[in-house]
């Protein structure tokens, strides 16, 4: 970003003070010099004798070390043994605290990003974090750094729904568990409290009662969630109602046991008194043609496409005290529809914020940091999905969550069937305090400044990442590692991002094209 010009006064004043600072310093010189004999002047002394004084900016020519600003330093005290220890300087003056995620391009600090932490210190009033840029511009490599850093701090890393599977290796290098959902593998069951179920008993008696009111509010969330995305309409009041008889019946009869969703069938079919009462019908006959819908739309789930995913019994568990969590589902995007990919990852999401969940009820304060990715995939896959996975993945900082939101484009979000899931997926994207802005198009950045306030000096820069300026092979993107970092109104931070060699490993996308 190219900062205002100065007006002449200010120009002129700048000048004088040059000129001044270097009439005095060669009076110095010479002082100096004069004091003593010629030959017991230093070479460098002797050398530097006859050259001009440079500015206080420095000489306006490359390679000369000239600072594009007058720095404001504060002013210390101190002992000589104490200012020592400090010594290069290595700590930022001005930069907001946080996991290193580059250097600014400008004022060349280090720049740290925490949304946990910038909320304590007053900079933003949430924690979530909006991410978005073209591909190849290193999304995931930011997201991971973020992961990595703030896990060494003692945040637990979660990712809800790796559909590539690139988080995988970062996970296991930190000492998480990861768990791989497809046909053959594991499989996961809509209605599974997850980690959250296995709390009960700790919790007060008192609190029991309200805990498994929410395990049940959640299962049957995620599974009207399923249905939904499996037929692509929402379910209307007769379903959502015997949804819910069925899991209270299930419930009372086997109190112990986590339904299935073939339990639901069975229970339905049988068309008990309890479940023909409650949604009055006036006989099995009309009770039979309220249920057919909810039961064809159960069946989704169970056969065809999905056939073997959320059918039976969970088939993993995680230790609620694991460094990290990944729900691997790379090998299910390579040979499955998106609906089944879409009902995986809400799936993957539900179970993901019980275990989240968990150590909160249980008393194990914990805070974590999650990776939403390919978000598109559920919001596009029917009418109030947005809703429905608003209630699911709606963590925050009273539940000690940061949030990762990253997209390609808002285009992804313009393309939803209703003009309602359109305005609500774009309130979710300005709910995010943070944005972390990777080369875009101009036409991309038109539409995010109505979200992200972004000034036309930051788009201006923003822009000329995304526009590599050759054709000559082995050229690297422009835009790779720059990343523009916005907190609401604050100013923009323009950060270039470097990897370490130790974390290159994780970072590296392109595997699939090497020879």
């Amino acid at each position: 970003m190219q900062a205002a010009s100065p007006d002449s006064a200010a120009v002129d004043a700048v000048r004088k003070a040059d000129a001044l600072a270097g009439e005095t310093l060669a009076r110095f010189a010479a002082q100096q010099m004069t004091a003593q004999p010629e030959a017991d002047l230093p070479a460098e002394w002797r050398t530097a004798r006859d050259k001009p004084v440079p500015p206080a900016l420095g000489w306006r020519k490359p390679g000369a070390g000239r600072s594009p600003f007058t720095p404001g330093l504060a002013r210390w005290v101190a002992p000589t043994s104490q200012l020592a220890g400090l010594y290069p300087f290595v700590l930022s003056a001005g930069a907001p605290p946080g996991v290193p995620v580059g250097q600014h391009q400008f004022t060349l600090e280090p720049v740290g990003l925490d949304a946990g932490e910038w909320l304590r210190s007053g900079l933003v009033t949430n924690t979530g974090i909006y991410l978005t840029g073209e591909p190849g511009t290193g999304k995931s490599t930011i997201a991971r750094r973020l992961m990595w850093g703030l896990s060494a701090f003692g945040t637990g890393v979660l990712v809800p729904a790796d559909t590539k599977g690139e988080h995988r290796a970062l996970v296991e290098a930190l000492g998480g568990t990861c768990v791989t959902l497809g046909r053959g593998l594991h499989r996961i069951n809509l209605l599974d409290p997850g980690p959250l179920g296995s709390v009960v008993d700790e919790v007060p008696a008192a609190e029991q009662d309200r805990l498994r009111k929410e395990i049940q509010s959640r299962a049957l969330t995620l599974t009207e969630g399923g249905l939904t995305i499996a037929s692509g309409r929402p379910l209307d009041d007769a379903e959502r109602l015997g949804l819910a008889l069925a899991y209270e019946l299930h419930a009372r009869r086997r109190p112990a046991d986590t339904p299935t969703l073939a339990d639901l069938v069975t229970i339905l079919r049988e068309a008990p008194e309890e479940v023909r009462a409650a949604m009055h019908a006036a006989d099995e006959v009309e009770l039979a043609r309220l249920l057919r819908p909810l039961l064809v739309r159960l069946q989704l789930l169970l056969r065809g496409p999905l056939a073997g995913l959320f059918a039976g019994q969970s088939t993993f568990s995680i230790d609620a005290d694991t460094p990290g969590v990944c729900l691997d589902l790379s090998r299910l995007t390579s040979d499955a529809e998106d609906t089944a990919v879409a009902v995986a990852m809400l799936a993957a999401w539900g179970w993901s914020a019980a275990l989240i969940d968990a150590g909160q009820e249980s008393g194990r304060r914990r805070t974590w940091v999650q990776v939403f990715d390919e978000h598109w995939r559920v919001l596009r896959a029917g009418a109030g999905m947005v809703e429905l996975t608003d209630q699911v993945t709606r963590l925050g900082r009273h539940r000690g969550v940061q949030s990762i939101l990253a997209t390609h484009s808002l285009d992804d979000f313009r393309a939803l069937p209703t003009e309602e899931d359109r305005a609500k997926a774009k309130g979710m994207v300005a709910r995010c305090a943070i944005a972390v802005v990777a080369a875009q198009p101009q036409s991309e950045l038109d539409a995010l400044a109505s979200i992200v306030p972004l000034s036309p000096d930051e788009m201006a820069l923003i822009r000329s990442w995304a526009a590599p300026p050759t054709w000559s092979a082995g050229s690297q993107h422009p835009g790779r590692g720059q990343f523009m970092i916005k907190a609401r109104e604050r100013l923009g931070l323009p950060v270039r991002m470097r990897l370490a060699a130790a974390e290159r490993r994780f970072h590296d996308t392109d595997q699939a094209w090497r020879q």
